[in-house]
């Protein structure tokens, strides 16, 4: 039996992180795989029990670690991301909330024939989307800035208030009297506001004070934060059911935006140890369900449900919640496409699921397969066509833009050719002339360490692409290429050929490639540049070739090239270009 209860245990995030590689290798939705082999190891296999093997503290469990993950959502929440749309996601989370509550109630009610009271209850669970299906699908579709916080602040923020409203709706619905479901209601929504904001604000000001004064040592400063998560939401539980989710949320959003103490640390942690949580806690849920119940939910009524919050309802939110907005119509209209649903409607269908079997409800565990299946539907189809509608409304991010490291002269001219074809470039410099005199060439600049905690968070790091460290300083360029390969695929960083005297030290560090040819370093380029060569710009036709160009400048050293899609791609030891007709050479020549 001990050895049972092992084998499953550890199975769950063995089968949860062997199904997150699976959908990264394939660029799948993980979600879908989580939840179809939690479905495969759970109602068709029989191989694990979740109530068996974890009992009464399933959904303790299921609670804190959903938390955990909603303190991770905070944390990647910028208000500066959101100055010129904030009143959107303001009007999403309230008026576009409400159509939505209103509108899959009314579905629930008339197409697939719930009472009113479950009825509401699974319009309040459906509002909600959450991080865990909206990070991942918005780093695969790869959307514009301006959308993805929209999106990425909605998801996150709507998940508090939709377990609210579910836990208000079940209130007011136990209720035995008019009088008593109005004061459940009051009780509710104070105790939730109060509790979440002054608890969740308390939290973040204690621990920025422990952490400005040093009195917890780096090496348990990730552990302690994870304690104070557990420890607030649990406060906040006990005052008023599911308004610890508002605690974590506004503890994680007040402490992505204090400037006082540095987090970054924090952040890449919590990022590991969600991703197992998620793994696990999908298996977990969709092990439980019973085959029979997932059956007994699949008719053309729960179809065309799925069809109206789709077409219908979502559409409808977002155009109310957006009348009069600066977001273009097409903008409006990706906006309507893209909603899915996450762990935390499923961790409240279960929840609530169980409190109103226990209260006498007839059909309660239908609300737990019906969330379910919208969860895999709208994970499947969003994930699918999130891209495709991402390419055809014209809202793709321009990932070729580039960070330069360092602007002494050659990188101000290489990144003005860059420019002029219409490549986003930004220099960062600690040597204020050198940020001066790229202003005066019209480059976009940030003055300071590209190792601080400032400039990291002032960077709009997914408006680039690639990072080129490019600075005099070989220690500068490796520890910026260190640094920045958990924000940027190591492939896309790229640093200078070291001295020669360091080169055994410098060549081991997997962070970075280097850039062009071997010898090719940034006192090399200036000894070029003064010899009299220029950085210039060469299209590639029918007519004059590449093998062309090479033979009528022999002495150019070929640096990048821009294929006819505008993607930039360069010149290195490792990686063997062929210019073809449609691409424009950047080389060093006279």
């Amino acid at each position: 039996m001990k050895n049972a209860v092992v084998l499953a245990l550890s199975a769950i995030p063995t089968i949860g992180v062997i199904s997150q590689w699976i959908a990264a290798r394939f660029k799948l939705p993980s979600i879908l795989l989580l939840l179809l082999s939690g479905f495969f190891v759970g109602p068709i296999l029989g191989i694990i029990n979740p109530d068996q093997l974890l009992g009464d503290i399933i959904y303790p469990f299921v609670s804190l670690s959903v938390a955990l993950i909603l303190f991770e959502g905070g944390l990647t929440l910028q208000v500066r991301d959101i100055q010129h749309t904030g009143n959107i996601i303001r009007n999403l989370i309230s008026i576009g909330a409400l159509v939505s509550w209103v509108g899959i109630s009314i579905a629930s009610y008339y197409i697939i024939g719930l009472s009113i009271e479950l009825s509401l209850l699974l319009g309040a669970i459906l509002i909600v989307s959450g991080p865990t299906v909206v990070t991942p699908l918005l780093r695969q579709i790869k959307l514009k800035h301006s959308l993805s916080s929209i999106l990425r602040w909605e998801g996150i923020t709507i998940d508090p208030i939709g377990a609210t409203l579910a836990v208000l709706v079940f209130e007011v619905i136990i209720a035995q009297t008019t009088t008593d479901a109005i004061g459940s209601a009051l009780v509710v929504i104070i105790s939730t506001l109060l509790s979440g904001i002054i608890i969740g604000a308390l939290s973040a000001l204690f621990m920025i004070i422990i952490f400005k004064k040093r009195l917890i040592p780096d090496y348990l400063q990730e552990a302690f934060t994870f304690v104070m998560v557990l420890s607030t939401y649990a406060i906040s539980d006990l005052i008023q059911s599911e308004s610890g989710l508002l605690v974590v949320t506004v503890l994680g959003i007040i402490l992505a935006n204090q400037r006082i103490v540095t987090i970054r640390h924090i952040v890449s942690f919590k990022e590991n140890i969600t991703v197992l949580l998620l793994s696990s806690l999908f298996i977990l849920l969709a092990a439980r369900i019973e085959l029979d119940h997932i059956l007994s939910a699949l008719n053309i009524q729960i179809f065309i449900f799925l069809a109206v919050l789709i077409f219908v309802v979502r559409p409808l939110s977002v155009f109310l919640s957006t009348f009069k907005s600066s977001l273009k119509f097409r903008e409006k209209l990706f906006l309507s496409s893209l909603y899915p649903r996450g762990i935390v409607a499923a961790a409240v269908a279960s929840l609530f699921s169980i409190r109103l079997q226990e209260s006498g409800f007839e059909n309660a565990d239908l609300i737990v397969s019906i969330t379910f299946f919208i969860i895999i539907c709208t994970v499947a189809i969003y994930g699918l066509l999130g891209r495709p509608l991402v390419l055809l409304f014209s809202l793709q991010r321009n990932q070729e833009g580039v960070i330069f490291v360092g602007g002494e002269l050659w990188v101000r001219k290489f990144a003005k050719v860059l420019s002029s074809s219409n490549i986003p470039v930004l220099i960062i410099d600690t040597n204020i002339e050198n940020i001066l005199l790229s202003k005066e060439e019209g480059l976009d600049t940030r003055h300071g360490s590209i190792l601080s905690q400032q400039i990291m968070e002032e960077i709009e790091i997914s408006n680039y692409g690639k990072l080129l460290a490019v600075t005099s300083s070989d220690e500068t360029n490796l520890l910026s290429c260190i640094e920045y390969s958990t924000l940027l695929n190591s492939s896309h960083i790229w640093r200078l050929y070291p001295k020669d005297k360091q080169k055994d030290l410098f060549n081991k560090n997997q962070s970075s490639h280097f850039l062009f040819n071997k010898g090719i370093t940034s006192n090399y380029i200036n000894n070029v540049l003064t010899a009299g060569a220029n950085f210039k710009l060469t299209a590639i036709t029918k007519e004059f070739m590449f093998d062309d160009f090479k033979q009528e400048f022999p002495k150019a050293i070929c640096l990048c090239m821009i294929n006819a899609k505008g993607r930039l791609k360069f010149f290195s030891e490792t990686q063997s270009l062929k210019p073809v007709p449609g691409c424009t050479l950047v080389t060093l020549r006279k």
